[in-house]
């Protein structure tokens, strides 16, 4: 029979079975089903051996008897009982036929419910155990019948069904346990097959019989007060809490780990057989009989400590009572929370472990106890529970103990040591019993994965309804399952590692929220160490990667791994981030060789041991694979039988594993995108599937929760305040806060980030390290204990740096080193080994002195914590420096002579204050150390970490080449190397097995509870951190893969994995981050580079997949690639540019925009190949020898149809771009179309694809809302610019024509007032026009707009601005045909649409634009007629106004450039006059041509004096401000418009400009003077101005003006403006004061002191020439002088000027008197100041002796002349012959003034030398003659008063030698009056 038949037979007999019985118990009595027992007695009565036994023929006939006659059982039995003894009689006689019989009837017995007789429930338990004893004794081992075995299979399979009996304990045990031996000692295969189908229904049926049970005590409000919280579906987004015993604290966890391993290994060594083990069926049924008689053992000490845990609950519960009488309603979970003590859980939390704990109590006292509990626990234990009749709570119970006893069974036979490992036979018993116990592990958790992870499937601690509930399920035997997962993780069996791997996946799917830390283990110790074992066979990693691929397409574990590993502080580890990394590794690592690339087809379908059966662990009955001998392959078979696994198809995998990251990442964001709400119903969420969201633990109450909520991240934050994720949920409404909330997910995960950084860095540069960890706020720096317990407690730190760092002799380290040590406790320890434990914590430096340190501190903590060992600190120190050196010294391959004991004793003689140590003490410390090197157990397990993962071969541990393998492979010789590698692996997981155990013997240890936290993921927020954390290892594993194959396959995976990550990343536009922009661009470039349009010779059909992937990421995330936009349309332009070439235009032609590498001399003309159809069919005939060889399937391929209308589906569809999209889309267009331009601007037609594209979408695109287009058209603008100057001429022509046609589209488009979007899209042909050089090209501009205004002119609105301003640069070419068809074109415009360009505010620029014509320096005869046109228009200006009292104005454009201001009432006047005047000026100031200027002048002012009456007084110094005054910038030295002129241009402006300016302004502002009044003080500025400049010219008509101005007007003045006036004159004359003559010649004064004159003829007085320059003058201070002589000319003329005023009667006589003493004033500081000079001789010889006067100089002219008009202007004032009231009253001022004055002046005169001083006396005579004359015709008695004053003074004169006419004549005159005053003469004489 096949094993399929077989299968089949056993599923139909396990069915028939199970009809029967359910048939059976709807029958009310037996009797009516018992023809069955009849014929079996009959069956018995007629066989032969009946005839021969005597006691079975009585026993038949006994029981024949009873039931035929339906007689009464005897006394004391019962009908069944008779009947079971007459079966139990055949059966002892061991004949196959009556045991046949007999079993069967028995079935049958236990299916009809024959014990229903006995009245006592507990007889009928004990019957029923007998009777599963009989059975169970029928087999004996392989020896027994096949018959037998099958009907002792089918009778204990009813045992099990039995619903009125049911078996539990040592019953159901040991009825599993024959089920389980006849599958392996059967030597029937049938038999094997039916065995196992049976053996699973048991155990499902055993899972199966356990009810969950909603609330199992009391109601609702008891479960909730005893911490069970009905949540929700939203509910499970909290973190679900988890009790669990924490580690011991004072109990090193990697310590223990490492003994555990140790002993692990050793136990393995004494297993390991020299040759094989024996494997025989006696030996393997005592295994059995010992492990299921275990369980007995075990579960009897269980029920001792649940006894004993309820009678202390009880006391507990009575005292909580008590104490809480008076509260009855207060919840139970509150008053046990009030008796925790020091943080430690409620006791009741403490029960809740201790049945874990006392299950797992019997690993360690297992062996010493089993045979004496072997027997009479079991029964003592059933007799007990028959005592009391069993509740449904103990019966519910007993089924939960009934499956634990029965999974923790399987988990230990899964455990032992397969017998035949070295060798090939699969069909051993060993082997089998491993496989079938790992495949019912299996089918329990498929088919009952609620039972193991509901929180309502617990173990009752008490039937008090108060206490809590223990743990779930799978808390109570994960202990079990655990190790055994650990133990064939790394078996070299493909079926158990397979087996293994199924499991561990359904632990991590299904029950990760109670193995958090479990799960972390797995993966740390066993995923990731397979995965990186460089001599990991493929065959392993193939089906390891196989399970990580579930994980990785599961999206809910992948994101709740994320959140409970890679964001928790504890977990040091990122178990997703590695994993990623991982996969990313093994994807891009180098083949080996003579793999083929697309090898993964060979294991696409077969090499999986469960593939074939894999379908069965997915229906409702689940069935393990058939292992019977007959269908179980050997090693051997299955290593040879099909092709060697490549390493190609692991990398397949790895890659099927990213891209499968990739995937459920986005199936998460798609799945959660919508947030649930967080009150959904209860009875909604019991109606969805069994999601893992479900599993959460409702035991904790609410605020339980919350406070749980911290623990998992105690390191993570370094303030309270940044502590853990806090959440907690509202009891008083609907609404559930979630407790992952990415944000602070985000923050954890950031911190642990930088905590990890801090310890990278610390394990590089410690100090550096420290400090980047202080921070970010892990440790205090300035604290010593702080920095200790980090470096103590903080994982990841190598302990070779934290030596280092702790050694350093800075007093910081060393106090830090000091906190160190202080946390380490050495009480009670031996001395060698408190210092092994000391030097386990960092690596002991090489230096003596810090060996030096760390041993005085290690004696110092060692005497302290053990007093009565040495006698003092000093002992201890220098034991330990002898113990490290005598370390070193035994182990130190180096050292020939190793130190002797009797060595060791003599250096340490007298060392204890003098008295020597106990030899017993030195003796253990010299044979430990001797036997056990100190070493760093880091550094052991690494360096066999190395050893493991260094590689040996191509092809792993078992690719051995050459001779050797052949000599393996025949079996002539031992595989070393694979021996090695078993026995490595079996290390690691004997290690992992205790890490396990040493995990739970803390926390017995610890005595306390502990919760964890485990996260259950519901946002979609947590993909983006997910996918930042690993984005470069997804990168480059999916992008070596694409580069490295070609398989279409692994090709097309890779393109699904580069579409998922770019998804992902622009699922998350809205995040501003340049770190998403970095990621997406990545991905997009590296996409683009595998396109190879750039390198066309190698280009293959994985290129272009690639290209169509490209095409498609557009086509579906184009609103958010943003800048990515550039490669994609790049590429699109490559793609064109490649098909252009298949189609056979030559590539000279179409040069790579990526390279921009040109070829010359090509002139094949791209726009013509896309312009004709015909084309490319007939080039293929004239390639030529440049033409690419490519394979016709790529040429296809390339130019495919779907393809090209893929790349044009890319522009159409930009409609649907939203508004910031299709901007980057623009953008990167424009970019691409410039470099396709740039590339190929050399040739006659370049490339103008991308170009026409841009025409297109704008086309596309042109119903946009205008604020979208007005961003487009910012890019598209620009671009036009760019594009429209360019050199070629085509490109450039294009572009116009272009930009013509969009133009004319959106001028079809009516635009609102005060709009310009008319403007913009205009702006173009102005940057073309001012920028092109072609000739041709501006002309194409100016018809383009030409043809505008004829077609659209009725729609133009903003566009005239634009249009006016390409006019007006227009107007400014040199191009005779330029200008002209420009002015003709602006001409045309101002006679037909003059109102539209009034209309539209464009009247300013209209002016601009004639502006410019009129300032054309070639064509005058066009300046004229435009300057005549900016006349001309005022007319028509002032004819609209008059029209129409308001002037509607469309558009708010006005000369803002210009710097003018306009008020609200003066829009005319700023719009209109403005524009018109300030043209005007613009032509006078700009124009280069004299008569233009002149003109503009000439009409400027003409205009102003002719309309300026209708100005009001703010437009007046409006045009004062802007206009008139700005035309004098050029005589501003600080003025920001002063032009910059050579000197001749300026002598031109002044001479035939400047100076009718002035004119003008003195006429225009005396014509207009009452109304700007206002503007004296600039004019009279401006005056100042002309006249302080350094040319005679501009300042002598400057004073000129002065003097024009206050003469014209003097009429006009009022005081205000005579203060202005004084102003003027007094600043006028303190600026051109030449101060310089004193105040920077004193060291030339002092030079010429020191040095003696020989320049000088004392005799005749004559001067010689100068001496040359002294050297300690330099140029600049000569040039500086030069300004000096300049202010004394000035001041001169302004003298002069003043002179010539105050001479005129006019002047004189309006003139105040107050203002004409200022000026008197500034006239005698200018004669005093002149005087001073000339009398200083000293220093007019060192002026003239330094160079600076070609003679030696004097200011005598300004002496006489403001000493002349001085005293002139004061002799009339004080005269008053004009009777000026105002002289009168300051007339004693004068006279105070004017006496000293004159007799000063004919003291100087006297003293003046005829002969030596002619010049002198020459100057001085009028002023004296004046003097004298005044004097003379002073009246009477002013004459009288003064004459005694200067009477000497005039005598004096007389006594000059040659006295002058004038001096002579006057002189009399004045004597004559003196003696007619005196009356001395007579009248008549004079």
């Amino acid at each position: 029979m096949t094993p399929v038949h077989t299968a089949a037979t056993a599923t139909a007999t396990a069915t028939a079975t199970a009809a029967t019985r359910q048939s059976v118990q709807s029958t009310s009595t037996v009797t009516s089903s018992s023809v069955f027992v009849v014929n079996a007695l009959e069956k018995f009565a007629n066989a032969k051996e009946t005839r021969r036994n005597k006691a079975l023929k009585e026993a038949v006939l006994k029981a024949q008897n009873m039931l035929k006659n339906d007689e009464a059982a005897p006394e004391g039995q019962t009908r069944s009982t008779v009947i079971l003894a007459a079966l139990q009689t055949a059966i002892d006689t061991r004949s196959a036929n009556l045991m046949t019989i007999a079993l069967d009837c028995l079935g049958k017995f236990i299916t009809y419910n024959y014990l229903d007789d006995m009245e006592d429930e507990a007889a009928q338990t004990q019957m029923m155990e007998k009777m599963v004893d009989s059975i169970c004794a029928c087999f004996i081992g392989e020896e027994t019948d096949e018959k037998v075995q099958l009907q002792i299979i089918k009778a204990l399979l009813d045992a099990v069904y039995s619903t009125r009996n049911p078996l539990h304990q040592a019953t159901l045990l040991k009825a599993v346990r024959t089920a389980y031996n006849i599958f392996l000692l059967s030597r029937n295969s049938a038999n094997q097959n039916v065995a196992q189908v049976t053996l699973t229904q048991m155990i499902d049926h055993i899972f199966r019989r356990i009810q969950i049970r909603p609330h199992s005590r009391g109601t609702e409000a008891e479960g909730q007060e005893n911490g069970f919280k009905g949540l929700s579906v939203e509910d499970t987004s909290e973190a679900v809490v988890i009790n669990a015993l924490p580690e011991a604290s004072d109990i090193s966890y990697q310590q223990q780990i490492i003994v555990e391993a140790n002993m692990a290994c050793v136990e393995m060594d004494q297993k390991l057989p020299s040759g094989r083990q024996k494997d025989n069926s006696e030996d393997f049924l005592n295994d059995t009989a010992t492990i299921f008689e275990d369980e007995i053992v075990e579960e009897s000490k269980k029920v001792e400590a649940i006894i004993k845990q309820e009678s202390s609950a009880k006391n507990i519960r009575n005292s909580i009572e008590a104490s809480t009488s008076d509260s009855a309603e207060a919840s139970t979970e509150d008053t046990l929370e009030n008796h925790t003590d020091n943080g430690v859980e409620a006791p009741i939390e403490m029960t809740q472990e201790s049945n874990t704990e006392a299950l797992a109590t019997e690993d360690i006292h297992r062996d010493e106890d089993k045979e004496s509990l072997k027997e009479s626990e079991q029964e003592s234990d059933f007799e007990g529970e028959r005592i009391n009749p069993l509740t449904a709570e103990n019966i519910a119970d007993l089924y939960i103990k009934d499956a634990i006893l029965v999974f923790r069974a399987l988990c230990k036979l899964s455990k032992k040591q397969i017998a035949s490992e070295w060798g090939n036979d699969m069909r051993s018993y060993s082997m089998r019993s491993k496989l079938l116990s790992l495949h019912l592990i299996l089918t329990i958790l498929t088919s009952h994965m609620n039972i193991m992870s509901s929180p309502l499937v617990t173990l009752s601690s008490s039937n008090d309804p108060n206490l809590t509930p223990s743990n779930p399920f799978i808390l109570e035997v994960k202990q079990y399952l655990c190790p055994s997962l650990a133990k064939n993780a790394f078996s070299l069996v493909p079926q158990v590692f397979d087996i293994t791997l199924e499991i561990l996946w359904k632990v991590v799917e299904g029950l990760r929220i109670y193995l958090k830390k479990e799960i972390e283990v797995f993966f740390k110790e066993i995923v990731f160490r397979i995965l990186e074992m460089r001599n990991a066979s493929f065959q392993q990693k193939h089906s390891l990667l196989k399970i990580i691929l579930r994980i990785c397409s599961d999206p809910q574990t992948l994101v709740d791994i994320y959140l409970n590993y890679d964001c928790d502080g504890q977990a040091l580890d990122n178990i997703y981030e590695r994993l990623v990394y991982v996969l990313s590794k093994i994807t891009t690592s180098q083949n080996s060789p003579g793999n083929n690339p697309k090898d993964q087809e060979i294991h696409a379908s077969g090499t999986d041991t469960l593939a074939s059966h894999g379908n069965l662990y997915h229906k409702s009955v689940v069935i393990p694979p058939p292992l019977t001998t007959a269908t179980v392959l050997s090693n051997e078979k299955q290593s040879h039988s099909g092709p060697q696994l490549p390493e190609s198809a692991i990398k397949f995998k790895s890659l099927e594993c990213l891209v499968a990251v990739l995937q459920s990442l986005v199936t998460w964001y798609a799945n959660n995108s919508v947030s649930v709400s967080a009150n959904a119903n209860s009875e909604e969420d019991n109606s969805s599937g069994n999601t893992p969201r479900q599993s959460e633990d409702h035991r904790m109450s609410t605020e339980r929760t919350a406070s749980h909520g911290t623990i998992s991240v105690p390191r993570m934050s370094p303030s309270p305040s940044s502590g853990g994720i806090n959440s907690s949920t509202t009891t008083n409404g609907p609404m559930t806060l979630r407790m992952d909330d990415p944000e602070q997910f985000e923050n954890l995960k950031h911190r642990k980030q930088l905590l990890q950084d801090g310890i990278r860095l610390f394990n590089w540069k410690p100090k550096k390290g420290m400090q980047l960890l202080a921070k970010h706020g892990f440790l205090d720096i300035s604290d010593p204990i702080s920095k200790g317990k980090f470096l103590l407690h903080t994982e990841g730190l190598s302990k070779a740096f934290i030596g280092e760092y702790l050694g350093e002799g800075e007093p910081d380290n060393i106090a830090t080193m000091h906190a160190f040590v202080d946390e380490l406790d050495f009480t009670d320890m031996q001395f060698v080994e408190a210092l092994r434990e000391y030097l386990q914590h960092f690596r002991l430096p090489g230096e003596a002195q810090k060996i030096d340190r760390f041993m005085l501190k290690f004696a110092e903590r060692y005497v302290h914590g053990n007093p009565g060992v040495f006698a003092n600190a000093d002992t201890a120190y220098v034991l330990a420096y002898h113990v490290i050196m005598l370390n070193t010294d035994q182990h130190n391959p180096t050292v020939k002579r190793p130190m002797t004991y009797a060595d060791f004793v003599k250096n340490n003689r007298g060392l204890d204050d003098g008295n020597n140590i106990s030899e017993v003490i030195l003796e253990f410390i010299f044979n430990d150390i001797q036997k056990n090197e100190i070493m760093l157990n880091d550094e052991i397990e690494a360096a066999n970490n190395a050893a493991l993962m260094a590689t040996t071969g191509g092809m792993g541990a078992l690719g051995i080449a050459g001779l050797q393998n052949a000599l393996t492979s025949a079996g002539l010789m031992r595989d070393a190397r694979r021996e090695a590698y078993q026995a490595a692996t079996e290390e690691m997981g004997s290690k992992t097995e205790a890490i396990f155990r040493s995990m739970l013997a803390s926390r017995r240890c610890a005595g306390e509870n502990e919760t964890f936290t485990f996260y259950i993921a519901s946002h979609v927020e947590h993909v983006r951190p997910m996918f930042e954390v690993a984005w470069m290892a997804f990168l480059a594993g999916i992008s070596g893969a694409l580069q490295k194959s070609d398989d279409l396959e692994t090709v097309h995976l890779c393109l699904i994995g580069f579409k998922h990550a770019i998804r992902i990343i622009c699922l998350f536009h809205t995040v501003q981050s340049e770190d998403m922009d970095l990621q997406r661009d990545a991905f997009v470039t590296t996409l683009t580079k595998f396109t190879f349009l750039t390198n066309l010779n190698e280009m293959k059909p994985k290129n272009v997949e690639a290209i169509k992937t490209l095409l498609e990421v557009a086509a579906v995330d184009g609103n958010y690639l943003k800048g990515s936009w550039k490669e994609i349309l790049s590429t699109v332009s490559q793609l064109e540019r490649f098909q252009l070439i298949t189609s056979g235009v030559d590539q000279r032609a179409l040069p790579d925009i990526s390279t921009k590498r040109l070829q010359p001399n090509s002139k094949a003309s791209v726009d013509m190949v896309r312009r004709s159809s015909t084309l490319r069919s007939n080039r293929s005939s004239g390639r030529s020898g440049t033409q690419l060889s490519l394979t016709e399937e790529v040429a296809s391929a390339g130019s495919s149809q779907s393809l090209v209308l893929a790349a044009d589906k890319l522009f159409t569809a930009t409609v649907n771009l939203n508004g910031d999209a299709i901007v980057d889309f623009v953008r990167a267009l424009c970019e691409t179309s410039w470099e396709e331009i740039a590339s190929s601007a050399h040739l006659e037609h370049p490339r103008m694809y991308s170009l026409q594209k841009l025409v297109e979408i704008s086309y596309y695109n042109m119903n946009r809302i205008r604020i979208e287009w007005s961003n487009l058209w910012a890019i598209l603008g620009d671009y036009y610019n760019k594009v429209g100057c360019q050199s070629n001429f085509n490109v450039a022509f294009f572009a116009l024509d272009s930009l013509r046609q969009l133009a004319m589209r959106f001028l079809e488009k009516e635009e609102l007032p005060h709009f310009k979007f008319q403007k913009d899209f205009l702006m173009p042909f102005r940057n073309i026009l001012a920028n092109n050089p072609n000739v041709a090209i501006k002309d194409m501009v100016l018809r383009c707009l030409s043809q505008m205004i004829l077609a659209r002119a009725q729609n133009i609105r903003s566009g005239w601005k634009t249009m006016l301003s390409v006019f007006a640069i227009g107007a400014r070419e040199t191009s005779e045909s330029i200008v002209h068809m420009t002015f003709d074109i602006v001409r045309s415009v101002a006679n037909e649409r003059f109102n539209d360009i009034i209309a539209n505010g464009t009247f300013p620029d209209y002016i601009s634009c004639l502006v410019e014509f009129s300032k054309n320096k070639k064509f005058q005869k066009i300046s004229l007629p435009a300057l005549d046109m900016i006349k001309g228009t005022i007319p028509g200006m002032l004819e609209i106004a008059e029209k129409t009292n308001v002037i509607e104005i469309t558009d708010a454009h006005t000369l803002a450039s210009s710097g003018q201001t306009s008020q609200p009432g003066d829009d005319f006047l700023v719009k209109f006059w403005f524009a018109v005047l300030y043209g005007l000026k613009e032509v006078t100031m700009q124009s280069d041509d004299v008569e233009v200027r002149k003109r503009a002048l000439q009409y400027l002012f003409e205009t102003l004096k002719a309309y300026g009456s209708t100005f009001t007084p703010d437009f007046w110094t409006t045009i004062s401000r802007q206009i008139v005054f700005p035309i004098f910038d050029d005589l501003k030295s600080n003025s920001d418009h002063q032009r910059t002129l050579t000197p001749e241009d300026l002598s031109v402006w002044l001479s035939t400009t400047m100076i009718e300016a002035l004119r003008n302004v003195v006429d225009l502002y005396t014509f207009y003077f009452e109304s700007i009044k206002g503007m004296m003080r600039p004019i009279l500025g401006l005056f100042g101005v002309c006249i302080t400049q350094d040319n005679d010219t501009l300042a002598r008509i400057g004073c000129e003006c002065l003097e024009q101005y206050i003469e014209t007007n003097v009429e006009k003045f009022d005081l205000s403006c005579w203060d202005l006036v004084a102003e003027t004159f007094v600043h006028l004359f303190e600026k051109t004061t030449a101060r310089g003559l004193f105040d920077d010649t004193k060291d030339l004064v002092n030079m010429v002191k020191a040095t003696p004159s020989a320049d000088t003829d004392p005799v005749n007085g004559q001067y010689n020439e100068p001496s040359p320059s002294h050297p300690d003058v330099s140029e600049e201070r000569q040039q500086s002088f030069q300004q000096v002589i300049v202010k004394c000319v000035l001041q001169l003329m302004l003298i002069q000027t003043v002179n010539e005023l105050l001479s005129k009667d006019a002047v004189y006589c309006a003139f105040p008197t107050g203002h004409l003493m200022q000026i008197m004033e500034c006239l005698g500081r200018s004669f005093h100041f002149a005087k001073r000079f000339n009398n200083d001789n000293d220093l007019r010889m060192a002026l003239w002796r330094f160079g600076f006067m070609k003679q030696l100089p004097n200011l005598l002219k300004q002496e006489t002349s403001s000493g002349g008009c001085y005293v002139s202007v004061l002799m009339r004032m004080y005269a008053n012959l004009e009777n000026i009231s105002d002289r009168d009253d300051r007339r004693m001022e004068i006279e105070a003034i004017l006496i000293p004055l004159c007799n000063e002046i004919f003291a100087l005169y006297a003293e003046l030398d005829h002969e030596t001083k002619p010049k002198n006396i020459a100057a001085w005579t009028p002023v004296v003659v004046s003097i004298l004359n005044g004097l003379a015709q002073l009246q009477d008695e002013d004459f009288l008063r003064h004459v005694p004053k200067f009477y000497m003074a005039s005598v004096e004169l007389l006594g000059q030698d040659s006295l002058l006419l004038d001096i002579r004549m006057s002189l009399r005159t004045l004597l004559i009056r003196v003696g007619k005053s005196y009356e001395i003469s007579a009248e008549k004489n004079i």
